[in-house]
């Protein structure tokens, strides 16, 4: 680990499994997304992040970054037009475009485009103020016209979050807009940093904008093929006053040994989303390893509306119980004191995580188990996965493993990323097979409210309908505080009622040249940030 960075490590560090559990026992103030609503802590501008990152070095200008990517855009297959966003290469679209907002590596909402986000009383009307002199790449200004064509873009579906937020927009100003939401929102910010959406010029029809490639961003893109690679240019012109400092941005998709082989030859001089197996070998290399807090996660949705052995509550309370979570941080990601799944989409890096009270006990998850008159074990459907990550064949032998010590036999079957989620889907609709689902981290309401999305398998009991009460009344909520009492509740009735099994445990990490400077992974993968990086020749 010689070649892993400082940074890194302390991010790392921060967030062991020992801590969060002292955290929580000691009931310490969480202050999560009080930056919100709070006037005396207003929300930060992204350019001051990104003039953080270089903060005490000398950018150079000039130089080429070729980066591989592991782990391309899902929506890849539904069209070659990669000049959009929506279906371009790479997630980490802001490379070539800029978004409203934007949420750091600590998962705090900041604002990007957007100069002042302010709500109403009821949080169910938010005003928006851009910055003045943001250019395109064709040399057009971004005004409040632009910004309203967006988001009503997005609004037919392309941004779930903005989709089901946002009931219509309106210009106020050149420079200003305001938001009407469909319910009150106190977290709403977030839903305007997703990576899809991004501001793009005007045009009447809609349904054309965005395939023109022309955005904001720090690089412009001159060249894509979907099925390969982008290639993009520095922006002359951009808006921050902190980079972009490269030449020219290169992403290129490396799947199995393309990623290493092609650092190892010097064709690559970084690797976003690497196989944390290979760590040596990027090091062996003269590589360097930045990893984030956390990461995409594996989520076990395990389908409740069919006659499967898990209906029982208590069968899920003992795979929960079984599953050696510990194990897979220290075989496949080599750390053992890394905070672990607690069985709903939060993580580790969310201030308003709740571990699970007891990590591991088999002997209770035999006991649960017999009570459910499985005493002698039991066989459960085949999970569906397929290896979104390079690693995640290596999580599920364990999974597998630790199961059957308590008399559990779960098998699971991989299939080609290529037409997965059709495959799940096929069958049983709308909650679809038992499988692996991919899970983003983000704030606390949006990661809380995906238990009652077709994928969780219709969980439908009495502590399921006063989990949702609480939820939809904790985002109507201004004071902090009290939003972090519910959440804490919330993810207490998950964590009882197991309407599905969180591993957890993922980080991303990023390999670069010991010459690439502010190359960093992000626990959003699609957010990290270009500007910064800089090549020292």
């Amino acid at each position: 680990m010689a070649n892993r960075e400082p940074n890194a490590q302390k991010k790392l560090s921060m967030l062991t499994r020992r801590q969060l559990l002292n955290h929580a026992a000691a009931g310490a103030a969480v202050f999560g997304l009080s930056h919100l609503l709070d006037p005396t802590k207003a929300l930060a501008g992204t350019a001051d992040a990104v003039a953080a990152m270089i903060e005490g070095q000398t950018p150079k200008m000039g130089g080429k970054l070729v980066y591989g990517q592991t782990y391309p855009n899902w929506a890849l297959g539904q069209s070659n037009r990669g000049e959009h966003p929506y279906y371009h290469l790479d997630l980490l679209t802001r490379s070539n475009w800029n978004a409203l907002t934007w949420v750091d590596e600590d998962l705090n909402v900041q604002l990007e485009l957007a100069r002042t986000l302010t709500p109403n009383d009821k949080l169910d009307v938010w005003d928006c103020t851009i910055h003045e002199g943001v250019m395109f790449h064709d040399g057009s200004e971004l005004t409040a016209d632009d910004v309203v064509a967006s988001i009503r873009l997005h609004m037919l579906g392309g941004v779930g979050l903005i989709k089901n937020n946002v009931a219509r927009t309106e210009k106020i100003s050149k420079y200003a807009i305001r938001f009407h939401l469909e319910q009150p929102n106190a977290e709403f910010p977030y839903a305007l940093a997703e990576y899809r959406a991004m501001m793009f010029k005007a045009k009447d029809d809609l349904e054309e904008m965005g395939f023109d490639g022309i955005g904001t961003g720090p690089f412009q893109l001159i060249e894509t093929d979907n099925a390969r690679q982008f290639r993009s240019r520095r922006n002359e012109n951009y808006w921050m006053e902190n980079g972009p400092y490269l030449d020219e941005l290169l992403g290129v998709i490396t799947l199995g040994n393309a990623a290493i082989n092609g650092f190892r030859s010097g064709q690559l001089n970084a690797v976003w989303n690497i196989d944390p197996g290979q760590i040596g070998q990027y090091e062996d290399a003269g590589g360097m390893i930045h990893a984030s807090a956390s990461g995409d996660q594996f989520y076990l949705v395990l389908p409740k509306n069919l006659d499967f052995p898990w209906n029982d509550q208590r069968v899920r309370q003992a795979m929960a119980l079984a599953i050696d979570r510990v194990k897979i941080n220290t075989i496949v990601y080599n750390d053992p004191d890394g905070w672990t799944g607690n069985d709903t989409h939060m993580n580790g890096v969310n201030a308003e995580f709740v571990p699970r009270k007891v990590e591991r006990d088999v002997a209770q998850a035999k006991a649960l188990l017999a009570e459910a008159g499985y005493g002698d074990g039991i066989t459960l459907p085949a999970v569906a996965f397929c290896p979104s990550f390079p690693e995640e064949p290596r999580v599920y032998p364990i999974v597998t493993e630790s199961l059957a010590e308590a008399g559990i036999v779960l098998k699971f079957e991989e299939r080609p990323c290529d037409g997965f989620s059709p495959y799940t889907f096929a069958v049983n609709k709308p909650y679809g097979r038992p499988r692996r689902s991919l899970v983003g981290p983000r704030n606390p309401f949006i990661n809380l409210g995906r238990p009652f999305t077709a994928e969780i398998g219709d969980w439908s009991t009495k502590g399921a309908e006063r989990y949702q009460q609480l939820l939809q009344k904790a985002v109507g909520l201004k004071d902090q505080a009290e939003r972090t009492k519910i959440y804490i509740e919330v993810q207490r009735i998950a964590q009882e009622e197991v309407p599905g099994i969180m591993l957890g445990a993922r980080r991303n990490m990023v390999a670069h040249a010991a010459n690439v400077k502010n190359a960093r992974s992000h626990t959003q993968n699609w957010s990290s940030r270009f500007e910064s990086i800089w090549i020292d020749a």
